[in-house]
């Protein structure tokens, strides 16, 4: 049973089906572990510099950056590695 609710943005929404199936599948499922644990484990997952509420969390290639508050987790952006170095 989750316990935390996870949501996407408009934002994250655009960034995700502008990916090819098959990496949208494997984010998706990166995103879905998020629903038991969104608990920075220092691998995967890790609280990000500066920010108050902001997470990131690494599948890949790309990098999926979240907030996390209370019970919800929503996806804020989903980036290349490339691209999350020049933003966050």
């Amino acid at each position: 049973m989750p316990k935390y609710k996870v949501g996407f943005t408009e934002k994250a929404r655009r960034d995700l089906e502008d990916l090819s199936d098959g990496e949208a599948d494997k984010i998706l499922m990166a995103c879905a572990r998020l629903e038991s644990n969104p608990l920075p484990d220092g691998k995967h997952i890790k609280k990000l510099r500066g920010y108050k509420d902001l997470y990131r969390l690494r599948t890949g290639d790309y990098r999926a950056v979240f907030e996390w508050k209370g019970e919800y987790v929503t996806v804020v952006r989903l980036l290349t590695r490339q691209d999350f170095g020049k933003k966050y």
